[in-house]
């Protein structure tokens, strides 16, 4: 079974992600979304999970909105290479597949907007 590709959508979910390959690695693309309180999708960020076994998935993030900065995970982004807006975000436990991932950084993503909103 390609446990990448085993995501079930829900309303707000993941439609409009795109597989791809990267070398010899699959990865998928898309917007992860941002809701605010009253359930209404507020904005997105574009990102990339990449499936580096079939037990680990890396997450990037295309330039992340700047209140990410100070949320208590904030410090789990890494600048890839300077001057550019690719980041990866660092799990103290990596995700294992694309659906964990893809809903980790939704949640993230979220909570930070809700508490500077």
């Amino acid at each position: 079974m390609n446990r990448g590709l085993c995501f079930v959508e829900t309303v707000v979910g993941p439609f409009d992600w795109r597989p791809e390959r990267i070398g010899t690695l699959r990865a998928l693309s898309g917007r992860f979304l941002i809701t605010g309180r009253d359930g209404i999708v507020k904005s997105f960020v574009n990102g990339r999970i990449v499936l580096t076994s079939d037990t680990l998935a890396d997450v990037y993030l295309y330039d992340p909105p700047i209140f990410l900065k100070h949320h208590r995970h904030g410090r789990c982004l890494q600048l890839l290479r300077p001057n550019e807006k690719w980041f990866k975000v660092h799990f103290e436990k990596p995700p294992r597949d694309f659906s964990a991932a893809y809903m980790y950084v939704e949640h993230f993503l979220t909570e930070a907007y809700w508490v500077t909103h």
